[in-house]
């Protein structure tokens, strides 16, 4: 992006006597439009792709389902695991009972140390198996949610790489199904060099003009690029027509 630095001075004047007078530079700079938060996005579990709900294009509202998997192993394993937990309740209060029958007749000395560590014992183990049930039973109860892709955000679909039947393993690099960035604002960014960045301050504010429209800006980030160059980022309300690859002028006070 080429820098077009223009300083415009502004005259001004006191009221009183002669006034003095002083002049304050506006930094004008080229640049470009580029997508907000640009996120891909990719199913946290294995399997086939059952449906894809939005194109290129499409707003989405943030929750909004993009994508199904194929729930049927993991709502599965959901319920088997939810099953065992049952079976593993009953167990432990069973065991619960035994160990309080133990402890009453242990205190009337009818019962050994042998049967009390023994009744201790299956109690114990009963609640560490009731408690690895209860971990599965997370663990199933997650990812039958992960096979749900969600907009993050409120999102712009930018582009969809997955169509029904394609399968999908999350073991390795787990392949992009959608991507998207925020439907609310885009970013204005400008190629300087060190001492142009060095002017600058998050959170300063600038005019961003794009195909004749202004509005206000606000600096989000400067970014280290090669070679001593900066990437200097300002967040902007995008409009419907804005596109990424469109031309801006930034304004700086």
């Amino acid at each position: 992006m080429k820098q077009i630095l223009s300083f415009a001075a502004r005259a001004v004047l006191t009221l009183a006597g002669l006034g003095a007078v002083s002049l304050v530079h506006a930094a004008e700079w080229a640049g470009q439009l580029d997508w907000s938060q640009r996120v891909v996005l990719s199913a946290g579990v294995s399997g086939a792709v059952r449906q894809v709900l939005v194109q290129p294009g499409q707003l989405a509202k943030e929750g909004t389902l993009l994508l199904g998997m194929d729930a049927t192993a993991y709502r599965a394993a959901l319920v088997e695991a939810r099953a065992e937990i049952e079976r593993l309740t009953e167990e432990e209060a069973d065991a619960r009972r035994e160990l309080d029958r133990v402890k009453e007749l242990y205190a009337r000395t009818v019962s050994s140390t042998t049967e009390l560590d023994t009744a201790r014992l299956r109690q114990a183990r009963a609640r560490a198996l009731l408690a690895a049930a209860q971990a599965r039973s997370e663990r199933a109860r997650y990812q039958l949610s992960e096979t749900e892709v969600r907009a993050p955000f409120d999102a712009l679909v930018l582009e969809r790489k997955a169509e029904p039947g394609l399968i999908s393993a999350s073991q390795c690099q787990p392949p992009a199904l959608l991507v998207v960035a925020r439907a609310d604002e885009m970013l204005a960014v400008v190629d300087l060099n060190a001492a142009q960045a060095a002017s600058l301050a998050l959170g300063m504010t600038a005019t961003v003009s794009v195909a004749g429209e202004q509005t206000k800006a606000t600096l989000r980030a400067v970014q280290t690029l090669a070679q001593g160059r900066y990437r200097a980022e300002w967040v902007v309300p995008r409009k419907s027509a804005w596109l990424a690859g469109m031309a801006v002028s930034v304004t700086t006070p």
